[in-house]
């Protein structure tokens, strides 16, 4: 079945807010089967909500309406839901007796814009809400369903996982067939290098379906099949899979949840091993991603942000000389970072970070996007060079990435190739 989602605020529109709404309601939809062909942005304006609405009920099965079910004026999904299907709207007294009730507990009185959350198109019924006083709507009307929701995100989620969730699976359960995905996740592999040797198999794909993806650092392969059951998604997975791992095995770091910082963190685990980290240009994103994994503690003993030469020197033991003569942001200051501070923690791997993330700071013999990451560990230091420019964010992103990426690969034994 086909669905549409239509999301209502002028604040959306504006950027004020990001609609994490829709990306939670697709979500959700996919795992049951419901296929979402278009998603709708609109401002709180009778007419355009109410085209819109038109144009989605004209080719699809579903239409979810998020936001604007409010108390006040420029609140219009009731009223543009009522004159899309030509339905008056209606007092619900059970919802008026309820709002009523609502305010008295905490000792006001309702006002008749209060009360207007209690009105639905006629022949619709009120979907309740148990986080907030906006209920929401359910109007089936030519054939098609109407749902509109709150855009609080905690009343919208709940709403959806407790009512229209349920309420879709009654209706159209023998049409759906869930979506059932899983994510390879790779490194040390471009994009355009991956798409160009699986290129047949992205080309000839049928089911499962193979679509890449680029992230900072990382390029994954969605895998995506609709199963009548979980165990016959996972066999077509496992056999799909299997044949990727034929061509590009050896770039796969991880399947679905396991980001790097899982990776790495297992990787430590499986060896016993603990690891220390020292930041410069990063300012705490490694050591934030690694503590990000529940039971961390395992394996990070401590990190060190060394932004300041003086502290390099100070806590990291990085010589002065060193710094005199090759600068902060340099292969001997990466390697004495990560020497200094494994040796500062006692750890089995030291990891540094030191570069520009710019946009400031850049010269023409160290311009920005410079950067050195350094592994240390009883065997002696890995350091690799790099220039990534691009956005403050994207710089940190890839470079903690990287970090992260040379410390798995060094705990497994794997070679850590200069990039």
């Amino acid at each position: 079945m086909k669905a549409e989602l239509v999301s209502v605020g002028t604040e959306l529109l504006l950027g004020e807010i990001v609609d994490t709404n829709a990306e939670y309601m697709s979500q959700r939809l996919a795992e049951i089967g419901v296929d979402v062909h278009f998603r709708h942005t609109v401002g709180d304006n009778l007419a355009r909500i109410v085209s819109v609405l038109e144009l989605a009920l004209s080719r699809s099965d579903a239409v979810l309406i998020c936001g604007g079910l409010g108390p006040t004026q420029d609140d219009l999904t009731r009223e543009s839901v009522a004159q899309v299907t030509g339905c008056a709207l209606v007092s619900d007294p059970d919802a008026e007796t309820h709002l009523r009730e609502f305010f008295a507990r905490r000792g006001f009185t309702p006002t008749s814009n209060n009360l207007k959350q209690a009105t639905v198109p006629e022949g619709g019924r009120l979907l309740d809400n148990t986080c907030g006083t906006a209920p929401g709507v359910l109007v089936e009307h030519a054939g098609k369903v109407i749902f509109a929701v709150p855009g609080p995100p905690p009343e919208m989620r709940e709403m959806m996982q407790r009512q229209v969730l349920p309420i879709l699976c009654e209706r159209f359960g023998e049409q759906l067939r869930p979506v059932f995905s899983r994510v390879l996740r790779m490194s040390d592999i471009g994009e355009s290098t991956l798409v160009a040797q699986i290129d047949d198999i992205i080309s000839g794909q049928t089911d499962p379906t193979v679509a890449p993806y680029a992230k900072p650092g990382e390029v994954t392969l969605r895998l995506a099949t609709k199963a009548a059951t979980e165990a016959e998604a996972v066999a077509r997975f496992d056999a799909m899979e299997a044949t990727l791992r034929e061509r590009v095995g050896r770039f796969i770091y991880g399947v679905d949840d396991e980001t790097m910082e899982v990776a790495a963190g297992n990787a430590l685990r499986m060896r016993r091993a603990t690891v220390a980290v020292a930041e410069s240009c990063t300012g705490g994103l490694v050591a934030s991603r690694i503590t990000d994994v529940s039971g961390a503690s395992d394996y990070m003993l401590g990190g060190v942000v060394a932004y300041a030469n003086e502290i390099k020197q100070r806590l990291l033991g990085v010589p002065g000389e060193v710094l005199a003569e090759h600068g902060a942001v340099s292969e001997p200051t990466a390697r004495a970072m990560a020497v200094g501070v494994r040796e500062l923690y006692g750890a089995d791997y030291g990891v540094a970070t030191t570069g520009i993330a710019g946009p400031t700071g850049g010269t023409e013999e160290k311009p920005v996007g410079l950067v050195y990451v350094a592994v240390a560990d009883a065997d002696g230091v890995v350091c690799n060079e790099m220039n990534w420019p691009g956005t403050r964010e994207q710089f940190k992103q890839r470079v903690s990435q990287t970090a992260l990426n040379m410390l798995r690969k060094r705990v497994l034994g794997i070679e850590v190739a200069r990039l």
